[in-house]
């Protein structure tokens, strides 16, 4: 085929489809934005948002903010907005214009601080992130109902003709749901990966400042001069009620000869558990005997903050050896227990961590879904050669090891069952304020 020694003018845009409504926003980054790429972990410099990542972050905050209400009608009403197989998408997703990306460290100079909390699988990977302060147009189009419905005929006569009955000719209009979907998502959201730690945070000045309904605890503590500073503060609260449960400091010498200052074993239960369990536990100084009270062992209440959670003893045995009775144990892994019995593979945090825009100005703000989980969490866990005699770990949790009344008296848990009502208490205890809806 003979080369073109002229390339042709590109083709015009489309002209604007009829049974169509359209919206457009100008959205911007307010907090690094971490991968969001095709190749996870990384940012496209050419084209950092990607329309197919939107959809995905409206679909979960349509089911947050109006599926979880539908019950088994759930699934029916996402197709009419989201489409499938059956249905074409009625929603068109564009980014008109793309931030420019300036890549940025994600420890923002200081390597032990709030953001290199949130971003630490950055930190280890050795990766950059993008600067916030991006600026992108959106573009939401989707059908009208008169459409919805042209659309829903045709889907029933192939249902007919395949032997399925027929779902009901009217379809409501979506433009409710994407509406509630889109406020949810730019109040409380984000684009990339660590969304639920506040990366990747958006603001759109064309939503009011309000936040929209949703089915969560909200706490806000006093306001910031600006977005960067409130996800700070938000993210400090919640890394200290994680890990500042410790006993006091103490000396430890190192390997190499040199003694420094170590914070106490922590008095949260998992720790002791995993010693409990897998039977090792290092001898000099003693840690066979639990610091928290030993009838609630085992006990992994911090399993609801999501999984999976990956343990490291500094006194263990190191990477790819076998678990010793003299040693703290090896490293292991908590994960959930699908349905069906098998290992599961992630159950994200009901907490989020973000810089909340309310009444003109940036607060901390800490978020608890209101999750649910049929007859309690069930969780796994599980070591290459992580026993004390050098074999494999594979142990199931009952729920009850998870959230119960006899987890109330551990002193992270501040006299509540769940981990999730003992944030909420702690936070309140440190400067935060529930919001009432």
């Amino acid at each position: 085929m003979p080369k073109l020694s002229v390339i042709p003018v590109c083709p015009a845009l489309p002209a604007r489809q009829s049974g169509r409504c359209e919206r457009e926003y100008q959205i911007s980054l307010v907090t690094p934005l971490f991968g969001g790429g095709a190749e996870p972990g990384k940012t496209d410099k050419d084209f950092p948002i990607r329309g197919t990542s939107i959809r995905g972050h409206l679909r979960f905050w349509w089911r947050a903010t109006k599926g979880y209400r539908l019950g088994a009608r759930m699934w029916q009403r996402e197709e009419e907005v989201f489409g499938s197989t059956e249905f074409p998408s009625p929603l068109d997703i564009r980014v008109l214009s793309q931030p420019k990306v300036v890549p940025v460290g994600p420890t923002y100079g200081e390597r032990f601080g709030p953001i290199a909390y949130a971003l630490f699988s950055a930190i280890e990977n050795k990766q950059q992130v993008m600067k916030e302060g991006g600026v992108f147009r959106l573009q939401l189009a989707w059908a009208n109902r008169a459409e919805l419905e042209n659309r829903r005929k045709a889907q029933n006569v192939r249902r007919r003709a395949d032997g399925k009955p027929p779902l009901p000719d009217t379809v409501d209009d979506i433009e409710p749901d994407i509406t509630a979907a889109f406020q949810a998502w730019c109040a409380f959201g984000g684009l990339g990966a660590r969304t639920r730690r506040g990366c990747g945070a958006i603001f759109c000045q064309n939503l009011v400042s309000e936040l929209p309904g949703l089915d969560a605890r909200i706490l806000v503590a006093r306001p910031c001069t600006d977005a960067l500073k409130a996800w700070e503060a938000s993210l400090t609260a919640y890394r200290g009620f994680r890990q500042s449960f410790r006993g006091p400091l103490h000396s430890k010498t190192l390997k190499s000869g040199k003694t420094v200052k170590v914070p106490g074993r922590t008095y949260w239960p998992e720790a002791d558990s995993i010693r409990k369990i897998t039977g090792s536990a290092l001898k000099q100084p003693d840690h066979s005997t639990p610091i928290v009270p030993p009838e609630t062992l085992p006990a992994f209440p911090r399993a609801l903050l999501g999984l999976p959670i990956n343990f490291h003893f500094a006194d263990g045995p190191g990477k790819g050896k076998p678990g010793r009775r003299d040693l703290d144990p090896q490293n292991v892994r908590l994960i959930p227990i699908a349905p069906d019995g098998a290992d599961g593979d992630r159950m994200a945090s009901p907490v989020i961590t973000r810089p909340l825009w309310l009444n003109g100005q940036w607060y901390p703000g800490v978020v608890i879904l209101n999750r649910r989980i049929p007859n309690g969490l069930h969780a796994r866990l599980v070591g290459e050669r992580a026993r004390a005699d050098g074999t494999d770990l594979s142990f199931n949790l009952s729920p009850n090891e998870v959230e119960s009344s006899s987890l109330a008296v551990l002193r992270p848990m501040r006299g509540k069952a769940s981990v999730l009502d003992a944030l909420c208490d702690y936070l309140t205890n440190n400067g935060f304020c529930e919001i009432k809806r």
